[in-house]
């Protein structure tokens, strides 16, 4: 469970990060992340404790660098297998944000690939 906790964490971070990181929070960024912490929030099995957590996020700045620390820090212990899994569920879920306002910044898109290159994808 501890790992899905963290998990969760860094997907609303990394959502964040990446919707901001071109200095244009749009309102379909903002939608979309909202939908996405609504949706964390809803889920019967978290407690209060993670709920807060996520709420959180919404109040702080996040780096590429931190993003990245927090994915490899993730994956640590899984075999390769499952960190590809993982990996590839947090890269998707990083293009549906770019992807919704319609437009791939070249901020968004320097800070993907250093994301990608650093995790070795």
């Amino acid at each position: 469970m501890e790992k899905v906790i963290e998990t969760i964490k860094l997907m609303a971070k990394a959502g964040l990060f990446f919707a901001n990181c071109d200095g244009d929070f749009e309102q379909r960024e903002r939608h979309f992340i909202d939908a996405f912490l609504e949706g964390i929030l809803e889920v019967g099995e978290i407690n209060d404790e993670l709920k807060d957590d996520v709420k959180d996020t919404l109040n702080h700045k996040y780096t590429v660098d931190g993003i990245i620390e927090d994915t490899k820090h993730l994956v640590e212990g899984f075999n390769a297998d499952e960190r590809k899994a993982i990996l590839f569920t947090i890269s998707q879920f990083i293009l549906k944000v770019i992807a919704t306002d319609e437009k791939m910044d070249s901020v968004e898109r320097e800070n993907y690939i250093k994301w990608k290159e650093a995790l070795g994808l």
